[in-house]
């Protein structure tokens, strides 16, 4: 594989963040951020399970601040701005 070098700009805590957890598992900060960004992983069904948990729970606490809030409507507003 070819790598090419780049510069990226992240917010102190979150650059820190990724130190950290780069030393925790032994790896360079570059393969923490290539694992973060990499799209082919394979979740287990466990882990989908998990997300789609994580994203009902968001999804019902969003419900209970956003009642009569029409989001179709919102989005064809959006679109018809342009």
């Amino acid at each position: 594989m070819n790598f090419i070098t780049t510069n990226i700009r992240l917010p102190e805590d979150e650059y820190l963040k990724l130190k950290a957890e780069a030393a925790n598992k032994r790896k360079s900060l570059a393969a923490v951020i290539r694992d973060k960004i990499t799209t082919d992983k394979d979740l287990s069904q466990t882990e989908i399970e998990n997300i789609m948990a994580d994203l009902d729970r968001i999804a019902k606490r969003n419900s209970k601040k956003l009642k009569g809030w029409n989001s179709l409507q919102a989005l064809r507003e959006i679109r018809d701005e342009n």
